[in-house]
């Protein structure tokens, strides 16, 4: 059993070195990124419904 999951813990070693390391702080950037975009966006997509809640007299 310790030889799966050392063969597991070395597969995501090398993975990581392989793949992580040489992005650098890319990853990271990127998925803040995303996020950002994806807040603003909703964020704009529900001051719209708000309003148009308000115009229809729906909001509580």
């Amino acid at each position: 059993m310790q030889d799966i999951w050392f063969a597991i813990a070395r597969l995501l070693m090398f993975t990581f070195d392989a793949l992580l390391v040489p992005f650098g702080w890319m990853p990271v950037t990127a998925m803040i990124l995303v996020m950002a975009f994806g807040a603003i966006y909703w964020l704009m997509l529900q001051g719209r419904y708000n309003r148009r809640a308000k115009e229809r007299n729906e909001m509580p």
